[in-house]
């Protein structure tokens, strides 16, 4: 019978709406929102057993989701869906500003997918994104 077994656990000060692991690494990015409506960005390492945030951003609008499957092992570039519609990719090691970023939608980005990159690596990588707006 399969069991989850919770090795080690964190309070936040806001709302998960995502978590990805960074690929062949030790670290993960949660996306959310906090009561004030601002989107939060967290990098956490596992190091000696324990969890500790290496990078963290706060943007205008909350993030809701997250993926790393349109990038390659060598740049790792995350791309993020907001609550306003934006699409942005990110360089975690510098979360000041998005690599790139484009209103791909007039509302949220409920759910985002990418290919060609870490999955199958072959092809030009490519996203895809669902939003409320129905596109």
């Amino acid at each position: 019978k399969p069991q989850i077994i919770p090795h080690l656990q964190k309070s936040l000060n806001f709302t998960a709406f995502d978590v990805k692991w960074v690929p062949c690494s030790a670290r993960f990015v949660v996306l959310g929102q906090y009561s004030r409506g601002t989107g939060v960005m967290q990098v956490y390492e596992i190091d000696n057993g324990e969890l500790k945030v290496t990078q963290e951003t706060e943007k205008t609008h909350a993030f809701k989701c997250g993926t790393f499957g349109a990038s390659s092992l060598n740049t790792r570039h995350f791309a993020t869906g907001d609550f306003s519609g934006r699409l942005s990719l990110w360089d975690l090691d510098h979360t000041e500003l998005p690599v790139y970023s484009v209103q791909a939608h007039d509302q949220i980005i409920n759910c985002i997918d990418g290919a060609g990159g870490i999955g199958i690596n072959c092809g030009a990588p490519e996203i895809a994104t669902g939003s409320r707006d129905g596109n």
